[in-house]
């Protein structure tokens, strides 16, 4: 049996024959669950006695509103464990549409930027611009990489035998 055509170097491709996870997208990923895991970090921190955000600009970001745009981040990053042959049909329609998953981590997260700060564009401080200059360039990224694209099509083969 012939090995498939690879578009991509051997070393990009695990042993279901479909790409790896490769840096960009967990830096994606985790940037767009931002909010819970620097809850969580700061959970541990309040646990050693560091206590929360000092800064009112960070304390202002960490609002629980913007929880709600990590959700389809933290799917992905769900889904992603579960990129075996023996996943289900609802893992494998998740995975294919893992750029539009994290295109809406983003989108919602500036939506609610804006809906959170109001369009009053001068009252902005750098890191609330910050961010959303990130989001912005992140969903560019996200449109455009090739690598990307392919990845979210790929997900390894359902087992021959479901018994095993």
């Amino acid at each position: 049996m012939t090995a498939p055509a690879r578009k991509y170097d051997y070393t990009r491709y695990n042993q279901y024959d479909v790409l790896r996870l490769n840096w960009a997208y967990w830096m994606i990923t985790l940037f767009l669950s931002r909010h819970l895991v620097l809850l969580m970090l700061i959970g541990v921190s309040a646990g050693r006695g560091g206590g929360g955000p000092r800064n009112p600009a960070l304390a202002a970001l960490l609002e629980p509103v913007f929880f709600v745009s990590d959700l389809p981040a933290l799917l992905l990053l769900f889904v992603a464990g579960a990129r075996l042959p023996k996943s289900g049909k609802m893992a494998r329609f998740l995975w294919r549409q893992g750029r539009y998953l994290l295109l809406s981590s983003s989108g919602l997260y500036i939506g609610l930027l804006f809906w959170w700060q109001g369009l009053d564009f001068t009252g902005f401080q750098p890191v609330p611009w910050g961010l959303f200059a990130v989001n912005l360039a992140l969903m560019a990224y996200v449109m455009r990489s090739p690598y990307l694209r392919d990845l979210f099509a790929q997900f390894p083969a359902p087992d021959a035998d479901p018994d095993t």
